[in-house]
């Protein structure tokens, strides 16, 4: 199916959004010619590891005040919260990876010791916890300092649920073992998605497709996809144009230019003379 002007550019911002490792026009081309569902895994699975900057209530789990190191740490914490709530963004408390690690290629290889996920933060796929760094200052790069200590939040479109203080030990381990931090996370994690579950019921975790994404980005991506091809079809319809302006309780304006685009994860379409934004889906935060 040949595809629109608006759905090439929408795929262009995509891959030009997106970084990859090894950055090279072989890389490019390669997620040019994928299906647009395909390439919209790949963007999501990646624009995920950040936060959307909105207000969001915040919510502190027992297990943060009772850490050991609570009253060493209670001021950093605080002042990130008052982030949340402010709206401000929390992206520079983030890891710099999802900066240069977006999409590899070789993740997508079939041979015996393929990295899966080198191109994908593993707790935040199979948990679905972000990190943040803890620091009070900005380094050049734009990002907080980088702390030894770290907080893990569930993060959603309305709530900030602050899970746990850990240091970067978390992140150690090998197939036979793990750090301490790292099995308190677990145990943490596992107290969270069965807590209020009846004794004996089964309670399904995240669930992670064989390429390590999460099943939900897959889904997403193709809910994506069909409603892209579905809604693009119909937008020089005046028909289509005047009820979706209707609905909205909008005049129809008389020159009219639409765009798709992505905020984060929000997938959105724009009307560029009046700018008009329609939410077409909301995304995960």
């Amino acid at each position: 199916m040949e595809e629109s002007k608006r759905v090439k550019k929408l795929r262009r911002e995509v891959i030009a959004a997106l970084p990859t490792f090894p950055n090279n026009r072989e890389t490019k081309d390669l997620l040019d010619g994928m299906f647009l569902g395909n390439l919209l895994i790949h963007y999501l699975n990646w624009v995920i590891r950040y936060v959307a900057i909105k207000p969001r209530k915040v919510l502190i789990e027992p297990a943060v005040m009772s850490d050991r190191r609570w009253c060493d740490l209670k001021h950093q914490v605080y002042a990130l919260l008052e982030k949340v709530r402010d709206g401000d963004n929390l992206n520079p408390h983030l890891s710099t990876l999802p900066q240069t690690r977006g999409y590899s290629p070789s993740t997508s290889e079939t041979e015996h010791g393929v990295d899966q996920w080198v191109d994908k933060d593993f707790l935040l796929n199979t948990m679905g916890f972000h990190h943040f760094h803890l620091g009070m200052k900005s380094e050049r790069n734009g990002y907080i300092e980088r702390t030894n200590e770290l907080v893990f939040a569930n993060v959603s479109r309305e709530m900030f649920t602050l899970m746990g203080i850990f240091d970067h030990s978390v992140f150690e381990f090998t197939d036979k073992s793990m750090s301490d931090e790292r099995k308190r996370l677990w145990a943490m994690f596992d107290s969270y998605i069965t807590r209020g579950a009846p004794s004996g019921t089964v309670v399904l975790a995240t669930q992670i497709a064989m390429s390590g994404h999460s099943v939900h980005v897959v889904e997403t991506a193709g809910e994506y996809s069909r409603i892209i091809y579905q809604i693009d079809s119909k937008l020089d319809s005046m028909e289509y144009v005047r009820d979706l302006y209707a609905s909205n309780n909008l005049a129809t304006p008389k020159k009219l230019k639409f765009e798709w685009m992505l905020n984060f994860s929000d997938l959105l379409l724009l009307e560029k003379h009046n700018n008009h934004f329609f939410v077409m889906h909301r995304g995960f935060n």
